[in-house]
Parts: C-alpha cells; structure tokens; sequence
C-alpha cells in the first residue's frame, strides 16, 4: 500500500516549526488515515487523541516512521498536546 502523500508535507510542516502539537498533524492528515496506517480503528485513535498519555513508545514510533522524522519529535508533539490538555483541565477548576 502507498504511503499517503501528506505524510511529506507533515514532515516538511514540523521541519519549519509550524507543527507544535500532535492535534496539528491531524489538520493535515486525518485521524481516520493515520488510524488506518496504524492498524488500529478510528474510535481507538480518537481516545488516545483525547487522552494523549496513553500513547504507548510503540504507537508514537510507528508514528515516526510514517511521517519519517526521529521518534523524539513525535514524543515532544504528543507531550505538548497533554500539556495543553492538562491546562484546560485546570483553568476549568
């Protein structure tokens, strides 16, 4: 199977600093195309979108590896994306 072409503009997006989070990679790439690539169901890939600290190594690995960039910046993306989350659960308070 073909790897999706926006896999590259991705790449080329966080490459220029203008991806900051995980939710962005998904403004380019839906969820449901990733999900697909990852072998997981769509429902799945949304819970761990929402609850980004339940990712595993192995998910934000395969991650890399589509996108073809170090596993460290898929880490990082996916950490801001917590952080984010866990600051609008606390401004709610």
């Amino acid at each position: 199977m073909a790897k999706d072409k926006r896999y590259n503009t991705v790449k080329k997006l966080i490459s220029a600093g203008f991806i900051t989070n995980f939710s962005e990679i998904l403004e380019t790439v839906p969820k449901t195309v990733v999900a697909q690539d990852l072998g997981m169901h769509h429902q799945t890939f949304a819970k761990l979108i929402k609850s980004p600290e339940k990712f595993t190594f192995h998910d934000a690995f395969r991650i890399a590896s589509l996108i073809e960039v170090e596993e460290n910046i898929i880490m990082k993306l996916i950490y801001e994306q917590y952080v984010i989350g866990y600051n609008k659960a606390r401004r709610k308070k």
